[in-house]
């Protein structure tokens, strides 16, 4: 059996299946294409499944080595869309993915300049023009929509139209300013099809049932993340790491004021920061910081070519993006730059908002933040991970392992001493705690029944998050089983693997360890594991 054939194979029609998928990974043959999203398109995936699932099983029958290893991870790709197709059946259930395909899809083409702009921009616009048949073949799955899911696919239909008729021929500057009438004429009729579109879900009978369901979350868990953990057993490491982090956290409030709580001090350490002129600098004064201090220390080798650039939000993603986020470089682009943005503070807001905004930027949260997201965080594992050889560890997106390294990061930067105020270190301790909340929503969510307002509250009550923010947070969860989850469970079960390759290269100095996870790429943490122990 040719195991990379097969798996080529595989990855090819994935691709035909999800070319919204390709354009993502930098495979941009099929840009000017949509997904199926009709009865037709989940008839294609269920048979793509029926294919290659047991043939990858067959496969692992007689193979070893690299190969037995990739089978293994292209059964846990597969798993996962197994589970969603025919188990959680999302494409039946949940009609936020059709704008939000949509969007990002365009949204991604304009910023990563994987080409020049007219031809991007040509692209954009020959996809523009496929949404009214788009949307009226995703109209013919909704029977019974989640209510939750419809509410939240309302809600981005309602923040698309702007960027879809008038963003997105601002963006046509230069020598491809001729094609501003055009693409702000496909983006109208792209507009109207979606309203058309979650008009006509709306009026579908709604279901009140989110959850994915016990035996589709163990799936998840254990099928394709290849976690030692059912749904119980997971909601019961969630409670004690809990416990845990707030023994930890009154111990670093105490030595910082001992006649006020955890959260009061956290309170009062948002007004601690920068000025709304100077948040930009100040992240990329961290940014680099951070950058810096990896070398000096030699904790990680940084892979050539890699380039991350701290910029201002673009106007068309500040009213998702509050505050900060992060986009990764695709997997099959040469060019390997991220983008690090921050929404810059509304200089004609009200004062009182203008405040609120910049204690999002708190001076004691942005080191922790620029660590994480760039620099040994989220920036230079996925530099990392793109540089790998095989297609289906490059293609290796597990959240477990990505979100799960940049908590790592989190923690040994402090050790190693990137960090030492009990202010920052309260933070971060904090946002542990609301990690750890998060692992026991996502099971009891998905698993246990647990309402969607008890969620919220215990959000609220346990992690002092405002009401406003805790209810955006579960209406995330709710349409994401096992990603809530990912944080804390992938970061401790790297530190497991730490201690335990310390105990096997004894003396090794911390590079080592870290290179070598790594070069693993974005893999289950189970098959990193294996990779940084053989």
């Amino acid at each position: 059996m040719d195991v990379t054939k097969l798996l080529d194979g595989m990855l090819d029609r994935e691709n035909e299946l999800s070319p919204v998928s390709a354009t993502f990974k930098g495979l941009h043959d099929y840009d000017e294409l949509w997904d199926d999203p009709g009865p037709e398109g989940e008839v294609a995936w269920l048979a793509y499944l029926d294919e290659y699932i047991p043939a990858v099983e067959r496969a692992a029958e007689t193979a070893s080595g690299d190969d037995a290893l990739d089978l293994r991870l292209a059964h846990a790709r597969l798993a996962n869309y197994d589970v969603h197709a025919r188990g959680i059946q999302d494409q039946r259930k949940n009609p936020l993915g059709v704008p939000a395909t949509v969007v990002n899809a365009a949204f991604v083409m304009l910023v990563r300049e994987y080409a020049p702009l007219k031809e991007r921009l040509g692209a954009v616009r020959a996809r523009l023009e496929k949404v009214p048949a788009y949307c009226a073949r995703a109209k013919r799955l909704f029977e019974r929509p989640v209510d939750r899911f419809t509410a939240l696919a309302d809600e981005m239909v309602k923040h698309s139209g702007a960027f879809l008729t008038q963003v997105i021929p601002a963006a046509a500057t230069g020598d491809a300013a001729g094609y501003a009438d055009g693409l702000r004429a496909a983006g109208e009729k792209a507009a109207a099809a979606l309203d058309d579109f979650i008009a006509h879900v709306k009026r579908r009978p709604q279901s009140p049932a989110f959850a994915a369901g016990r035996a589709n979350f163990n799936r998840l868990l254990q099928e394709h993340h290849l976690l030692p953990f059912d749904a119980t057993s997971l909601r019961a490491f969630g409670e004690d790491q809990f416990r845990k982090l707030q023994r930890e956290i009154k111990e670093v409030a105490w030595r910082i004021d001992p006649k006020k709580t955890p959260l009061e001090i956290i309170a009062d350490l948002k007004h601690n920061h920068p000025r709304a002129d100077g948040v930009l600098a100040f992240y990329r004064d961290w940014m680099e910081k951070a950058r810096r201090f990896v070398l000096d220390k030699n904790l990680c080798g940084i892979p050539p070519r890699e380039e991350l650039e701290v910029i201002e939000t673009p106007a068309f993603e500040r009213a998702t993006i509050p505050f900060a986020a992060y986009m990764s470089p695709a997997c099959y682009e040469p060019r390997q730059n991220g983008f690090f943005y921050v929404t810059p503070v509304d200089p004609q807001a009200p004062p009182e908002e203008q405040e609120q905004k910049l204690q999002g930027h708190s001076a004691d949260k942005v080191p922790v933040t620029a660590l994480h997201e760039g620099y040994p965080g989220h920036h230079l594992q996925l530099c990392w991970a793109n540089r790998q050889t095989r297609r289906i560890r490059k293609e290796g997106d597990s959240n477990v392992t990505v979100e799960g390294w940049a908590l790592y990061c989190e923690e040994m930067m402090r050790e190693q001493g990137f960090y030492a105020d009990d202010r920052i270190i309260l933070g971060q301790k904090r946002d542990l705690l609301w990690r750890a909340v998060r692992v026991i929503v996502d099971a009891g969510l998905h698993a246990f029944d647990l309402p969607f307002d008890a969620a919220v509250n215990m959000l609220i009550e346990k992690v002092g998050m405002e009401r406003v923010n805790a209810e955006a947070e579960v209406k995330r969860y709710v349409y994401t089983p096992t990603q809530p989850m990912s944080y804390l469970v992938g970061k401790e079960l790297i530190m497991r693997l730490r201690a335990d390759f310390m105990k096997k290269n004894a003396g090794a100095a911390p590079r080592l360890f870290h290179d070598r996870v790594l070069s693993c790429g974005s893999q289950p943490a189970g098959i990193v594991r294996e990779m940084v122990l053989a």
